[in-house]
């Protein structure tokens, strides 16, 4: 509200009249249009909080023994961090400690991402939907995203037989519906496959030559070994025993092996092949991949592979390529690959990996994508890598080149880290492993240098911060209090956010607010100050602001006297405009603080009217806030104020209008005179929905704003 500072009573007299007046006109436009037209029309349900964010309490915490009962860290991002997600809050969780913070979220805000990142910089999100005040989520150890192997029992040859083979035996016929079983042991047999079915029992059964199609089947069971010269086929292949084949493989069926298969030629996994590999293979020559190869257990290829266009390898164990990997598709990794030789990922392809994968190639060609998933696995280049214009590393992903790489002209993620520490154990699936498991900690608080934002003291670890790394909030009063204002929410505007750091036990250390006042759109001498929830011998070494004597709790001011902060009101259009001012308050919190106690949120900002005949006692709160130890309640319940008692603060008789409110944005406010349902258009149907419509009222989207009545 708007007054001359020398008759400041006599215009609340008469603005008290003319507003009585106004009230009583609007009445009747309710009455005859049944919606709001200005603020005098507004009401609010007698539940409604005002608040535009809600209080949400996570408590994270870490089953993974990988680094025994080391710290990881935990960071609570408002959404994906790989693609701009801002953080909001971060600590320490281990096998005994878990994190637990309580943060302010914004009511549009309906996910989160989690992360927990290990001591050697690895990392994993998860994703999690915020449907109540309290989360308790448990962040144990990533699995593959395949699952273990398993392989199925073997059939034998004991029964189902329509035809046992002995001898060595030529121009078999197999017909649809035949099972021929083979139990000699170093025999010859040659067939003429029809269909049917083909089981070999006996061992060094060799076959030369042999090919059949979709409807036939050839079963190598445990006890079963066989050689073939050629073997080319588009029905199923079972392999419980050894299966060696002498000169070319050709496959356009599917292949299930358990056991052990040599190839001496080259190994052809035509287009419409599945294969899915639980035992031993090994390829003597190149291996050409058109179908889809799953492999659970142990691949060896001692020349070239090539994953051809339109395939898909599901690497989930061991595979070793001795000469160069050309990857023309998707490639899949969830355990060790190793190339001997170059890997060459062409435009178009992908290589991901998975939930701390590895791969491993000596140099390195890069025209398409490396992609992380998950948590953050190793690419490690051994010596030349070259990555081209297009091409890009992204996702969770350690790029490791030990003598960098040669060659940049494509994209590196901001989720990709370039080095060679991450911690990778060896396994049967991956014998080579990287790095160790020891943790530089060159302050000693716990929290491994890489994880802490703060690695030369002890008693910081982690920025915390409101509403997040990169956003402002603003809170904005109306000034009469405990009379009625006009509503246009300028009196006084202050941007604001705050970092928290916590330390290695999630303990409040320091508390840094930054603030900005833009705009003083109210005549009277408001001061502007902050109540923090902690005892007021708690905060020491204020700098930026005033500790204020006399309060039970840390009441920190920035100023008495608004007008004399900012020469303009900066509420009226065309009128001189001042630059706003910029406030920074420092504090250090005495240890015991925790974290989930002392919260991210606004706090408890106020102004008070310090216009001579008001006084310090004048505070003016957000709603269902309590006044500080030096508010004068006495004024509690006079004139417009309807206070009972806390938390039923701070709301106007007859339709529970707040004096302040709290934007989880930067606020673009109303102008001079224009209330605030006239310039933001879903301000109203926010209130009387009790806050189910419009939560984002305040946007700039279609239909929410008349810019004329927004300075």
């Amino acid at each position: 509200m708007k007054k001359s500072k020398s008759i400041v009573f006599i215009v609340l007299l008469g603005w008290l009249a003319s507003c009585t007046k106004n009230v009583e006109t609007n009445k009747e436009n309710v009455t005859s249009n049944n919606k709001v037209t200005s603020i005098n029309d507004l009401k609010a349900p007698a539940n409604f909080n005002w608040q535009m964010s809600r209080e949400v309490t996570f408590n994270v915490s870490v089953s993974s023994s990988k680094f025994q009962d080391a710290i990881h860290m935990i960071s609570i991002y408002d959404a994906d961090p790989l693609t701009g997600g801002n953080l909001l809050s971060r600590g320490s969780a281990s096998l005994n400690t878990s994190f637990i913070t309580k943060l302010n979220l914004i009511n549009t805000i309906k996910q989160v991402f989690i992360r927990k990142t290990a001591p050697d910089n690895s990392k994993s999100d998860q994703v999690i939907d915020v449907n109540s005040t309290n989360i308790s989520i448990d962040l144990g150890e990533v699995k593959l995203g395949k699952t273990a192997l398993n392989k199925s029992a073997s059939p034998d040859c004991s029964s189902g037989c329509t035809q046992t083979i002995t001898t060595s035996t030529s121009g078999v016929s197999l017909n649809t519906g035949n099972v021929v079983c083979v139990t000699g042991n170093n025999i010859t047999v040659s067939f003429n496959f029809n269909g049917g079915t083909l089981k070999i029992c006996g061992t060094n059964v060799t076959i030369n030559n042999l090919s059949f199609g979709g409807t036939s089947s050839l079963i190598i069971t445990s006890t079963g070994s066989a050689i073939f010269g050629n073997l080319n086929f588009n029905g199923t292949f079972q392999n419980w025993g050894t299966a060696r084949i002498t000169n070319s493989f050709n496959s356009g069926g599917t292949i299930i092996n358990n056991g052990t298969i040599i190839a001496d030629d080259n190994f052809n996994l035509n287009s419409n092949t599945n294969t899915t590999n639980n035992g031993i293979i090994t390829v003597v020559k190149t291996l050409g991949l058109s179908g889809t190869l799953t492999n659970n257990s142990s691949i060896t290829v001692t020349d070239d592979m090539n994953v051809n266009g339109g395939s898909l390898l599901i690497n989930s164990c061991y595979l070793r390529i001795m000469d160069d990997y050309q990857n023309n598709s998707t490639t899949r990794n969830y355990g060790y690959i190793k190339v001997d030789d170059e890997t060459t990922i062409n435009g178009g392809s992908e290589v991901g990996l998975y939930s701390g994968a590895m791969f491993r190639t000596e140099d390195l060609k890069l025209n398409g994508m490396i992609k992380g998933y998950v948590s953050t696995s190793l690419f490690k280049v051994t010596d030349d890598a070259r990555i081209t214009g297009g091409a890009s590393v992204t996702g969770y992903i350690q790029l490791c080149d030990p003598n960098g790489i040669e060659s940049n002209n494509g994209t590196i993620g901001s989720g990709v880290t370039q080095g060679c520490s991450l911690y990778i154990a060896t396994t049967a699936c991956n014998p080579e492993g990287n790095g160790s498991a020891p943790i530089t900690d060159t302050d000693g608080d716990g929290v491994s240098d890489v994880l802490d934002e703060y690695p030369t003291d002890a008693s910081k670890a982690y920025n915390n911060y409101y509403p997040s790394t990169l956003g402002y909030a603003t809170v904005a009063f109306e000034d009469l209090w405990p009379s009625r204002g006009d509503y246009d929410m300028n009196d006084v505007v202050m941007k604001y956010k705050y970092n928290v750091v916590t330390n290695a036990s999630n303990n409040v250390a320091q508390v840094i607010g930054n603030y900005s006042l833009l705009a003083s759109g109210g005549s009277l001498q408001n001061g502007f100050g902050i109540e923090f929830p902690i005892t007021r011998n708690k905060a020491t070494g204020i700098t930026g602001g005033t500790l204020e004597i006399g309060q039970t709790n840390a009441v920190v001011t920035l100023f008495s006297n608004s007008r004399s902060e900012m020469e303009a009101w900066n509420t009226v259009p065309g009128a001189v405009t001042a630059a706003a001012k910029n406030y920074t308050i420092n504090f250090t919190v005495s240890a015991g603080t925790s974290l989930s106690s002392f919260g991210l949120g606004s706090y408890n900002p106020f102004i008070w009217n310090n216009t001579p005949g008001f006084g310090r006692g004048y505070e003016v709160h957000l709603p269902r806030k309590a006044p500080t130890s030096l508010a004068n309640t006495s004024l509690f319940g006079t004139l417009n104020d309807n206070t009972t008692s806390v938390p039923n603060t701070y709301m106007s008789k007859g339709n529970n209008l707040p004096w302040a409110i709290d934007v989880p944005v930067v606020f673009n406010y109303p102008i001079e005179r224009a209330d605030i349902t006239t310039a933001h258009l879903k301000f109203a149907s926010w209130v009387t929905s009790g806050g189910t419509q419009f939560a984002d009222w305040y946007n700039a989207g279609t239909g929410y704003r008349n810019t004329e009545k927004i300075y």
